[in-house]
């Protein structure tokens, strides 16, 4: 593993003349180590449930650019080649990937700091003479903000599509993808979308996103005792993006929509529907100070609806199931511990529930606040809270928790970072009637070439 990682000029010996003849060849490294403590991750003091280790992720990453292809309808027709091999792993623990561990690194074809194939593709540039680029292969994707579907560094396999459209400055982007195979399980979930941008004062952006399931499984819903068994289900996501850049305040919105419905496993049973939503908006002002210094004031606020008890065959729970919520082996959401998206979160109880809530509870309301005061000798502040609710509870109580964040950062340029965090996170009714409180503590190294 490491001898590979450091001596990639040994592929060098590999190439081709032929190939060598193309007018660029790159290597890309990062390396990130973490060193984590976590505490109380069951939200429940009576249940022990703490974790201290390291986490690694490493890159590697070798591309061959501008291969000529040769001229069509008087444009020049280039190819990529690229492979990235991606690694994750933990060292101290020895059982590193009991719950909530566990659901993170099924994420990853291998979590035992094994590299694996992130990426694996061909792209053609001007393909036909048109204005658009075609990937072929295992590569990255993410749609909108992310909300829907992104595959986290874990890479999907497939063909992709993006390019200009000849009027307004409108771009757009399509693809037919397969997720990315799973440590445990059949690889059951396909993908296919679209996305337009249009240009304006700021950035509008429509998104359409296809999921076709084909697992066996069982749905959360009131229609069934214990849960519903499908043999496949097809969910359709539609979202509407806003970017604005002016001036001192950058804003990004998201509303979205599921609709679809699941097959089920019993020919008796009633077929179950999707209709849930989501909306995601970030905001931040930069303000000037003193000197060249400037403080940052930032909010976000998510809602994802939850399920409604009255309709029993419809599943009104927002959930995509391949939407951005990993970091390497570790959540990646709002808050540094309870990491929440506007469908699921982090720690307590996650092993019984899809969302990794309390049972009874779905949908998740968020808003956050926070400040950066003017850097320090080149060290930045980070300071956030955070309040978490339920949309909707059975046990009709939706405080899920309160967090608090302070980060210390040091960037060297953009190669290499030092970072330090505390997460305090409040238990609340809804997570846990006896509150209390969970922590998490992070020193953090990276570096890029």
């Amino acid at each position: 593993m490491v001898a590979f990682f450091v001596r990639p000029a040994a592929l060098l010996l590999l190439l081709t003349p032929a190939v060598l003849e193309a007018a660029s060849f790159d290597v890309a490294t990062e390396y990130r180590m973490r060193a984590l403590s976590y505490a109380n991750l069951n939200l429940n003091s009576d249940i022990v449930n703490n974790h201290a280790f390291i986490s690694q992720r490493a890159r590697l990453g070798f591309a061959l650019k501008d291969i000529q292809l040769g001229d069509r309808k008087g444009e020049a027709q280039t190819m990529e080649v690229a492979v990235r091999l991606h690694a994750v792993g933990v060292a101290g623990s020895t059982t590193p990937f009991l719950p909530p561990f566990d659901r993170i690194a099924d994420h990853y074809p291998n979590a035992a700091f094994v590299p694996f194939i992130e990426n694996a593709y061909a792209k053609v540039r001007n393909l036909a003479g048109w204005n658009f680029d075609m990937t072929f292969g295992r590569q990255n994707v993410s749609l909108g903000s992310g909300l829907l579907l992104d595959d986290d560094g874990a890479g999907m396999t497939g063909v992709s599509a993006a390019g200009g459209f000849p009027w307004l400055g409108m771009k757009g982007q399509a693809f037919i993808l397969q997720a990315a195979n799973r440590q445990v399980g059949a690889n059951n979930l396909d993908v296919y979308g679209f996305s337009v941008d249009m240009p304006g004062e700021g950035v509008w952006q429509f998104n359409e996103l296809i999921e076709k399931d084909r697992a066996a499984q069982t749905l959360a819903v009131n229609g069934c005792a214990g849960g519903c068994p499908i043999s496949r289900a097809t969910r359709y996501f539609s979202s509407l993006r806003y970017q604005l850049h002016y001036g001192p305040m950058v804003f990004d919105g998201e509303a979205a929509l599921e609709r679809g419905s699941a097959e089920p496993a019993a020919p008796a049973t009633e077929k179950i529907k999707f209709n849930g939503n989501a909306e995601v908006v970030r905001a931040k002002w930069k303000q000037p100070l003193w000197g060249q210094t400037q403080g940052i004031v930032r909010m976000s606020l998510a809602r994802g609806s939850g399920d409604d008890t009255s309709t029993p065959f419809t599943d009104e729970a927002f959930f995509p199931s391949s939407g951005h919520r990993f970091d390497g082996l570790e959540r990646s959401g709002f808050g540094e511990f309870f990491a929440a998206t506007p469908y699921d979160a982090f720690g307590g109880q996650s092993t019984a529930t899809a969302t990794g809530l309390q049972a009874g509870a779905s949908g998740i309301v968020i808003v956050g606040l926070g400040v950066t005061p003017p850097a320090y000798n080149g060290i930045v502040l980070d300071l956030d809270y955070y309040l978490f609710q339920a949309e909707r509870n059975l046990g009709h109580q939706r405080t899920l928790g309160t967090e608090t964040d302070l980060r210390l950062r040091y960037d060297v340029g953009d190669r290499f970072s030092i970072r330090a965090s505390a997460a305090l996170f409040t238990i609340g009714t809804a997570s846990n009637p006896t509150q209390g409180a969970a922590r998490r503590y992070m020193l953090e190294a990276f570096g890029r070439f």
